[in-house]
């Protein structure tokens, strides 16, 4: 669905797109390959995920705040920020198990100089998951900020709106509503 709507609604629906972008560039892209190149070990790479983790956990608590206060179009791209973090979640979960992995194939290993090494293949390898759904989220959300800019709102995302706020978008919507 695409509406028209004024620039201060647009610009409180594009903060969930702004604040997820900054925590991909900020704690995937600059602070995870920084703690891998001056090796400083799994617990270097531990910080940027609790930063991380703790961005996405306040998009989480702001959307669910916001349900009974916010414009639906602003509700709706706090929810589209929540859903898309959930893909991160689960590169998360993947990432932890191929770790874990890792760990307990080289905890069987008698050799010292073994372990280390699967370790390090492993750790490099597990990874791989999170840096490709960052390029992934990468695209949608800027795909996303320029939907915000345009007024467009997936409906699929209408659907998962309190029932509140799936009221206000159709009471706003046949009078602002722009055709594609």
């Amino acid at each position: 669905m695409i509406v028209d709507l004024p620039a201060d609604i647009t610009a409180k629906a594009r903060l969930p797109h702004n604040i997820f972008m900054l925590n991909l560039a900020l704690f995937h892209l600059l602070m995870t390959p920084a703690s891998i190149a001056l090796e400083i070990g799994i617990s270097g790479m531990l910080v940027p995920l609790m930063l991380s983790l703790a961005v996405i956990t306040y998009t989480y608590i702001k959307s669910r705040k916001l349900e009974q206060t916010a414009h639906w179009f602003v509700l709706a791209h706090w929810k589209l920020a929540v859903k898309r973090y959930r893909i991160l979640l689960i590169s998360y979960a993947v990432t932890a198990t191929l770790i874990l992995i890792g760990w307990l194939l080289a905890m069987s290993s008698p050799d010292p100089h073994m372990q280390n090494i699967l370790q390090t293949v492993f750790i490099r390898i597990a990874i791989m998951p999170v840096l490709l759904i960052v390029m992934v989220n990468f695209y949608l959300e800027s795909s996303a900020i320029s939907m915000t800019s345009r007024g467009e709102v997936p409906d699929t995302i209408i659907n998962m709106l309190p029932e509140s706020a799936k009221n206000q978008c159709q009471q706003s919507a046949p009078e602002n509503q722009r055709d594609l």
